[in-house]
């Protein structure tokens, strides 16, 4: 399901793990991939695992659409 609602969309985000808020919160700071992997200490794998589960539970297909989606998110807050 993709989050449209903002009760909806609080939900998805209650769905995510602990590391998978972690990689979010760091996308949203503007980090990398290179720099989640290494702040971290994971590999690529593991940072593929995390975020196509982030995609698939808020609904989105990239990080970009993430990012577009977390920015949304944070005005409708404002």
């Amino acid at each position: 399901d993709v989050c449209s609602s903002d009760l909806t969309v609080l939900e998805c985000l209650a769905t995510l793990t602990r590391k998978e808020k972690e990689i979010l919160n760091l996308y949203v700071k503007g980090y990398s991939s290179k720099d989640i992997l290494e702040t971290l200490n994971i590999t690529d794998n593991t940072l593929k695992y995390h975020n196509r589960n982030i995609y698939s539970k808020l609904g989105v297909k990239s990080r970009k659409q993430l990012l577009m989606y977390m920015t949304l998110l944070n005005n409708k807050r404002s």
